[in-house]
């Protein structure tokens, strides 16, 4: 109880100030990459407040200067903080939509040049994902989750046709992820905060060149492979 209370005490201040700080000093850094620094120490803050260590294996397999699609399960909000102190590099994240009414918090995703995206409104998702590959032919990598909300039993669940796509768009290579332990500290729809050892395996680069439209399922089925060899539990229904 005590600890879960202190998660959620640093978690707000910790939240409130770097994102206010992002708001404030956006003028600086229009593109976002300041943020991006932002969020990367208000990630660490709140894994080492919270007695937390992080593995990063495989960053090595990233190419500087190469823009990617990356593709994360997604288990628990603890993700996007492992996610952020695992990845050395600018990326925006293609986020749900709801986050971007979160005051402050929100506002600052937006200013960063989050991707906000709603499933439930199919012309809309598509814009968005437009936005996404606009953002990657410009340089910058975009981190997506698949399943399209968190697992809550920790099994990798069927994948959304949305990521493939804008992989295929903007034509760059996808970096399969897996984040392990996050499950174990929060799960989805619980507020309880434990402990645990929080793993992140980067897999290597799957590519794109030479692909058409018709090949999107393919890939969705080459990224779930490489996700399971990583380390993730496959749902036995999922592969459809």
């Amino acid at each position: 109880m005590w600890r879960t209370a202190y998660a959620w005490l640093i978690g707000v201040v910790y939240t409130v100030f770097w994102a206010s700080l992002g708001i404030l000093t956006w003028p600086l850094s229009p593109g976002g990459d300041l943020y991006l620094r932002y969020a990367r120490i208000w990630s660490g803050w709140i894994l080492k407040s919270l007695g937390i260590p992080l593995e990063v294996v495989g960053r090595d397999r990233l190419e500087p200067g190469q823009t990617y699609v990356v593709m994360s399960n997604h288990q628990s909000v603890f993700d996007i903080f492992a996610l952020f102190r695992a990845f050395d590099r600018p990326f925006r994240m293609v986020a749900k939509r709801v986050l971007f009414w979160i005051p402050i918090l929100g506002w600052s995703m937006w200013m960063c040049g989050f991707i906000p995206i709603d499933r439930s409104r199919r012309e809309s998702a598509i814009r968005s994902l437009d936005r996404a590959a606009r953002k990657i032919r410009s340089g910058v990598s975009v981190l997506v989750f698949p399943e399209g909300t968190r697992s809550r039993d920790g099994t990798l669940h069927s994948f959304k046709k949305g990521g493939f796509m804008l992989a295929l768009k903007a034509g760059v290579p996808v970096v399969p992820v897996v984040v392990l332990g996050t499950d174990s500290i929060m799960e989805k729809g619980s507020l309880r905060v434990g402990r645990a050892d929080i793993a992140v395996r980067i897999g290597h680069p799957i590519e794109i060149s030479g692909r058409g439209a018709a090949s999107r399922d393919q890939l969705m089925e080459e990224v779930r492979h490489a996700m399971v060899e990583l380390g993730a539990t496959a749902c036995e229904d999922a592969a459809a």
